[in-house]
C-alpha cells in the first residue's frame, strides 16, 4: 500500500524553492564555492524531510533523504553529496531510536549508488527524464539497510514500504532533474546574453558596459596603486583607407590578441570602440608603470601585420594615469586620454604617463 503522504512536503518545499536554485546558480554556478553552497542547500532540505517523516514507531523513519543525497551529487557533485551527508548523519543521530543504524547506512548507500551511476550509467542514458527515473529505482536498493534490523522486522519493512519508497524516489528524482535543469539553463541563458552584451564581437576583449561591470567588482589596493592605459592605432584611417577596410578589421584583431599575450591575468583589456582600446592594471606600481606601457606598445610596433598577402606596419600612442586613489574608471579614463592627447602631439609612438603627484615623488625617490 502506498503511503506517500509524510514523504511529500520536503518535495513540494524544494520545488517551490526553484527561486532560490536560481539565486545559488547565479551567484555561484561554475564557481569554487557550488558544491559547498548545494551542498548545504541539499542538506537542509534533508533535514526538513527527516524531521517530517512518515513515523514506523520506535525511531524508525521514511523520508526523502535518499533522492535528495543522489541529486546534490548527479547534478552538482561529489563533494555537494559529501557535505548533504553530513548534515544528514548528525540529524539522524539526534533524532535516534532503533533506525539509528540502518538510517545512516541508508545515507551511505545513496552516496554510493549516486556516485556510481553518475561516473558509469547516467552518460549512457540519453534522455534526461529517463535517466533520473532509472535513478530513483536504483536507489531503492538502500532499502538492503533495513536488515541492520532484526531480520523478521527487516522483511516486514520491506514487503511493507519497498513500493512506496521506490513511487517516492522516482518522482523524487524526476522532479528535482526538471526544475534543476530548468533553472540552470535559464541562468547559462542569462550568462551567455550577458557576455554578449559585454563582450565586443570583433576581438572578443570586453566592451565598455563590460570594463564597467569588471571594474565594480574589483578593489584597489592602495599600496600599490593601479593604473589605467588608453590607447589608439596611429593613422589608423591611413591603413583603412589604403589597404581597405577588411585590412583595419584585421588590424584590431591582431592587435588584440598581441597585447593580451603580453599582459598579466588581473588586467582588463577592453575595447572602445573604433580603433580605441583600455587596459585596467590593478595592483601596479608607479615605476613599474612606463615599462608596462612600453611593453604593451612594442608588442604592435616590433612586428609588421599581414591581411591577405598584404604587410603593413601599426604603432600606437599611449596614454596612462597612476594612482593610488580610488577613482571612478571615466575619471582614469578622461586623464589618460588627456595623455594620449600629449602622445600623438609627441610624436606618436609612445607612452605618455601622469602620476598621482605625491605618490610618484616618493615611488622615485
Amino acid at each position: 500500500m502506498l503511503q506517500l503522504s509524510g514523504l511529500l512536503p520536503p518535495i513540494i518545499a524544494l520545488m517551490c524553492l526553484a527561486f532560490l536554485f536560481n539565486l545559488v546558480l547565479r551567484r555561484f554556478h561554475a564557481s569554487k564555492y557550488e558544491q559547498s553552497v548545494f551542498g548545504v542547500l541539499f542538506g537542509l532540505i534533508v533535514i526538513l524531510g527527516m524531521t517530517n517523516p512518515l513515523s514506523l514507531g520506535d525511531g524508525l523513519i521514511l523520508d526523502t533523504r535518499t533522492p535528495l543525497i543522489a541529486s546534490a551529487v548527479v547534478f552538482v557533485g561529489p563533494l555537494a553529496g559529501i557535505i548533504a551527508v553530513l548534515f544528514g548523519l548528525v540529524c539522524r543521530i539526534i533524532i535516534g531510536g532503533a533506525g539509528v543504524a540502518p538510517g545512516v547506512m541508508g545515507l551511505f548507500l545513496a552516496f554510493g549508488i549516486a556516485c556510481g551511476w553518475k561516473r558509469f550509467i547516467g552518460p549512457k542514458v540519453k534522455y534526461p527524464i529517463l535517466n533520473d527515473a532509472f535513478l530513483g529505482v536504483a536507489l531503492t536498493t538502500s532499502v538492503l539497510a533495513f536488515f541492520l534490523l532484526p531480520f523478521q522486522m527487516a522483511i516486514q519493512l520491506i514487503t511493507d514500504f519497498t513500493l512506496t519508497l521506490l513511487v517516492a524516489n522516482v518522482l523524487s528524482m524526476v522532479a528535482i532533474g526538471l526544475v534543476f535543469r530548468r533553472e540552470l539553463r535559464f541562468v547559462e541563458e542569462n550568462r551567455k546574453l550577458t557576455v554578449h552584451a559585454e563582450t565586443d564581437a570583433l576581438t572578443n576583449l570586453l566592451n565598455r558596459r563590460g570594463l564597467d561591470a569588471a571594474i565594480g567588482m574589483r578593489k584597489n589596493d592602495a599600496q600599490d596603486g593601479h593604473a589605467l592605459l588608453y590607447f589608439d592605432v596611429d593613422n589608423f584611417k591611413h591603413v583603412n583607407d589604403t589597404y581597405g577596410h577588411g585590412a583595419g578589421d584585421a588590424a584590431l584583431a591582431i592587435l588584440a590578441a598581441r597585447i593580451k599575450d603580453s599582459i598579466r591575468e588581473d588586467a582588463l583589456f577592453s575595447r572602445h570602440g573604433g580603433d580605441e582600446f583600455s587596459i585596467y592594471a590593478p595592483q601596479l606600481a608607479a615605476c613599474d608603470v612606463q615599462s608596462f606601457a612600453d611593453r604593451v606598445r612594442t608588442a604592435i610596433s616590433d612586428q609588421a601585420m599581414a591581411y591577405d598577402s598584404i604587410s603593413f606596419d601599426v604603432s600606437i600612442s599611449i596614454g596612462a594615469f597612476w594612482t593610488t586613489t580610488e577613482m571612478a574608471i571615466e575619471e582614469m579614463i578622461e586623464k589618460a586620454d588627456a595623455q594620449l592627447m600629449l602622445a600623438k602631439q609627441a610624436g606618436k609612438n609612445r607612452a605618455q604617463i601622469a602620476y598621482d603627484a605625491p605618490r610618484c615623488v616618493r615611488a622615485f625617490a
